[in-house]
């Protein structure tokens, strides 16, 4: 659903990246998984399915798992044998992919902010800007032997965090069909949520490199207009060579027709 009242305090949904930082000067990633966090129990369930299945699945399918070509599966199987020991880094300085290096992520001081930003993540479920997180490579529409698909298994875990996040806010929801596999549909109805899509001409989604600066320089844009309504976006913001903006009855579509 849509609404028409701007609120002080949004919320901007952004997927992860496989381009991530190296290192980290953070705790162990399994120091973090305190019971402080709504997430906790779920972060350290996928941890302990993640590690029971990694010894089992064969080069192939960990590809697929993780989502690297098979010439990167051997240090892929590594860096997820050893995430839980591996030092974090905050979320915004994590992902460093074309969608976050738009968004100027990495630059900005999260306490500073007047948007909240989530990260959809296989690892971590949603994870807040200043969340810790390893370094891994896990595909939010892959599966594990023992939870099946890894985006169902966390739709089933995430659908009280994110409507006590959202409630009451607006939701600006910039995923793609394979993080949008997070939403409850039926809690996302009852949030006052705006998609924006990014597509060609004819519909179809548009080019992914493209659509990924452009998604980066929306996200940047409302996370400095946190009382931006869908007209402003449409209406205000510059989106690159090539695209257009405009309101539509489910948010705002993005066109590249260049």
């Amino acid at each position: 659903m849509t609404g028409s009242d701007r609120v002080e305090r949004p919320l901007l949904l952004l997927p992860p990246s496989k381009g991530k930082a190296s290192g980290g000067d953070g705790p162990a990633y399994a120091a973090t998984l305190t019971d402080g966090h709504p997430l906790a129990a779920a972060r350290r369930e996928l941890l302990a399915a993640l590690q029971a299945d990694l010894p089992g699945l064969d080069d192939r399918t960990l590809a697929r798992v993780a989502g690297v070509r098979s010439k990167d599966v051997a240090a892929a199987r590594q860096d997820l044998e050893s995430v839980e020991r591996a030092p974090t880094l905050p979320a915004h300085r994590r992902y460093t992919g074309i969608v976050h290096g738009n968004a100027g992520l990495a630059d900005l001081d999260p306490d500073d902010l007047g948007t909240d930003v989530l990260i959809v993540s296989a690892l971590l479920g949603l994870a807040d800007l200043t969340d810790p997180v390893p370094p891994y490579r896990l595909e939010f529409g892959a599966a594990l032997p023992s939870i099946g698909g890894i985006g169902t298994w966390w739709r089933d875990r995430l659908s009280d965090a994110i409507r006590a996040r959202a409630a009451n806010r607006r939701v600006w929801d910039l995923l793609p069909g394979e993080h949008a596999r997070m939403w409850d549909q039926r809690v996302r109805d009852d949030l006052d949520v705006i998609g924006v899509s990014f597509v060609r001409p004819d519909g179809r989604s548009a080019n992914a490199a493209r659509a990924k600066v452009c998604k980066g320089r929306v996200a940047a844009w409302l996370i400095n207009h946190p009382s931006a309504t869908p007209g402003d976006l449409a209406g205000d913001l510059d989106p690159g060579e090539g695209w257009s903006l405009r309101v539509t009855d489910t948010g705002v579509t993005a066109t590249f027709s260049a």
